[in-house]
């Protein structure tokens, strides 16, 4: 018995010591987990801000192509409009080529002065209505 009252200081040191060192330990990895927390806190903040980003990105993606699309059509419709012109102005041009108008004319002034008179009348006043439209294409429109 005497052995082990001998030895009680040395086993309270000993234990003492395990303590401390248990102590150091537990405080050093909770202080890691709680760095480690924090890091995960921003993290996950940061998740959330790219997926917020990638949503508004996939949705400006498809207006884009939806944009794009109603170009295509836009372009397409233009291009059949171009070629009904060109056929019209083929058309026309056929007619001037076909035709003698200067014989035409002075076997029969009054007929194409009056022709004429009427042709630029109707296309002057097709000019006018397309720019009075033009002209009121910014004003609003009232209901």
């Amino acid at each position: 018995m005497l052995g082990l009252i001998r030895a009680l200081p040395i086993l309270l040191l000993i234990g003492g010591l395990a303590y401390g060192a248990h102590s150091w330990i537990v405080n050093r990895l909770e202080n890691q987990i709680t760095v480690q927390q924090r890091q995960i806190d921003e993290l996950n903040q940061h998740n959330v801000a790219l997926q917020s980003a990638a949503e508004q990105n996939e949705s400006t993606i498809r207006n884009l192509e939806a944009k794009a699309q109603q170009q295509v059509q836009q372009i397409t419709a233009l291009t059949n409009s171009a070629a009904e012109w060109e056929n019209q102005a083929k058309e026309y041009m056929s007619i001037f080529a076909n035709h003698n108008f200067t014989r035409l004319a002075r076997l029969k002034p009054d007929t194409i002065e009056r022709q004429a008179n009427d042709a630029t009348k109707a296309v002057f006043d097709s000019v006018e209505a397309d720019s009075r439209e033009v002209e009121n294409l910014n004003e609003p429109q009232d209901n």
